[in-house]
This record gives structure tokens, C-alpha cells and sequence, in this order.
């Protein structure tokens, strides 16, 4: 039993960086089209929201040491996206950084705040993939790493509604 909810905890987040990284790749298309309405409305949102999805993935990491442990096993079509992606989103950040340095802060720049949470969801699908399709993880690895999980998100929600509240 407790096998499976680990395995739906993980399938979770899966889902949940699969929509972000689809909302992120409207929202940079859109940012390069100059569509900038879109990027106001849910811009920021998905900006904060990448790397809050990152905290739980980076706790279900072997050791965390990505990309020895987890992308070795990927396969290549994956290898691929993760790293273009990672190279894409750094690279507009940058441009954005150095030639445009007078530009608002960065979630708030349409063509870097929709760009670079894409580097930041793209790590996560390495990791996900690994524990679902991988054999290389057994159930009690799995449900230890997603316990750890489990505690990051816990104090990153605890850590987020003081700073809310108080």
C-alpha cells in the first residue's frame, strides 16, 4: 500500500511538470510572438510555481547527483529535451541579463520570466522519469526518497505560510 502512494506521489509531480512545462513553452512562444498579455496574467504564477515544484523533485534525487544517478538512464529523446531546454532557458536569461540590463526584475521581463522557469521544470522530468520507468529503483528506495520529499515539502510550505502570516 504504501509502495503505491509513493508511486502515485511521483506521478503526481509528473503531471504537474508536464503542465507547467506546457504552460511555459506557451508562455515563451507567446513572449516571442510579442504576446505580452498572456505572460501578465499567468506569468508569474508559473514562474514561482517551477521552482517551487523543483524543492520535492530535487529531494527524490539519488544522492544529488543528478546527472550521474537519474539522466544516465534516461533515454536519449529525453537527454535531449531536458538539456535543450536547460540551454534555452539560461541562454534568454543571460542575453536578457547582459544586453538588456536596464530591463525590469527578472519574473517580471515577459521573454526571461517565461523562459527560464523552462531550465528549471526541465530537470524534474529526468528525475520523475527514472523512478517510474526505471528498474534500478526498488520499493523501499522509492518510498524513502519520497518520504524525504515529503519533509522538504512540508517545511517549504511551513517556511512559505510564516512568511505569509507572520
Amino acid at each position: 500500500m504504501i509502495f503505491r502512494l509513493a508511486r502515485i506521489y511521483v506521478s503526481i509531480l509528473l503531471v504537474l511538470d508536464l503542465f507547467l512545462v506546457s504552460l511555459s513553452l506557451v508562455l515563451s512562444v507567446s513572449a516571442l510572438l510579442g504576446a505580452e498579455k498572456f505572460y501578465g496574467t499567468f506569468g508569474k504564477v508559473v514562474f514561482f510555481a517551477a521552482f517551487g515544484l523543483v524543492l520535492p523533485v530535487a529531494f527524490l534525487a539519488k544522492d544529488r547527483n543528478v546527472w550521474k544517478n537519474e539522466f544516465s538512464v534516461c533515454p536519449a529523446w529525453l537527454k535531449i529535451v531536458i538539456v535543450t531546454f536547460m540551454i534555452y532557458g539560461g541562454a534568454v536569461t543571460c542575453v536578457q541579463a547582459i544586453f538588456f540590463a536596464d530591463s525590469p526584475a527578472l519574473e517580471s521581463n515577459v521573454l526571461s520570466g517565461s523562459s527560464l522557469p523552462l531550465a528549471f521544470e526541465a530537470m524534474p522530468l529526468g528525475i520523475l522519469y527514472f523512478l517510474l520507468w526505471s528498474s534500478s529503483v526498488n520499493d523501499v528506495e522509492l518510498v524513502r526518497r519520497v518520504r524525504n520529499s515529503a519533509i522538504a515539502v512540508t517545511i517549504g510550505v511551513a517556511c512559505v505560510l510564516a512568511w505569509h502570516l507572520g
